[in-house]
């Protein structure tokens, strides 16, 4: 099942409570909301916080404030969801459009995680659930799990940056083995 995980609190440092602020009528998470219910590649959106906060068609998940990788994992198997979308509720110009797109590419490479990205705003993260528990059971530093996919983004890296990593490159085209991830 696709799932579309929101984070959202109340107590950013830089602008609390921002959420709840309205942008043509609606409010932020509801903005982002909206958009998650848009995409037609998504079977269950859920805005995962520690706090209560308003907002209509999505289900919500009570987590860790501070720790999200653990708020995503916990969220992610209750709802058993694989793949998992990763948005951030302070992302209101976000459309259902750039969703599917998102998961129609992470779909399409067969890696366990994929950033999608056209603007600072406009991010989506998709991953699997097995990648997800791996990060959820290895990620120790505080930096990691606050902002949940860094150790994602370190074991699926594909850019050469030494030898070994350009002599994988070679044997995943031209093998079809997929990288060390």
């Amino acid at each position: 099942m696709t799932l579309v995980i929101i984070q959202a609190r109340l107590t950013s440092t830089r602008f609390p409570r921002k959420v709840l602020e309205k942008l043509e009528g609606r409010t932020l998470i509801q903005r982002v909301v909206d958009a998650a219910l848009e995409a037609k590649l998504v079977d269950k959106v859920v805005v995962a916080s520690p706090h209560h906060i308003e907002y209509k068609g999505a289900d919500w998940f009570i987590g860790s404030e501070y720790d999200v990788l653990d708020r995503y994992y916990q969220c992610a198997k209750e709802y058993k969801g694989d793949p998992i979308v990763r948005i951030t509720s302070d992302c209101p110009m976000l459309r259902g459009i750039y969703i599917d797109t998102a998961i129609n590419f992470f779909n399409t490479m067969k890696t366990p995680y994929i950033h999608f990205a056209l603007l600072d705003g406009l991010n989506v993260e998709v991953f699997n659930f097995k990648i997800l528990e791996t990060a959820w059971k290895k990620t120790k530093n505080p930096y990691d799990r606050e902002h949940v996919t860094p150790f994602m983004q370190r074991a699926t890296k594909i850019s050469i940056d030494t030898p070994k990593e350009l002599k994988e490159m070679r044997e995943w085209i031209k093998d079809g083995k997929k990288p060390k991830f």
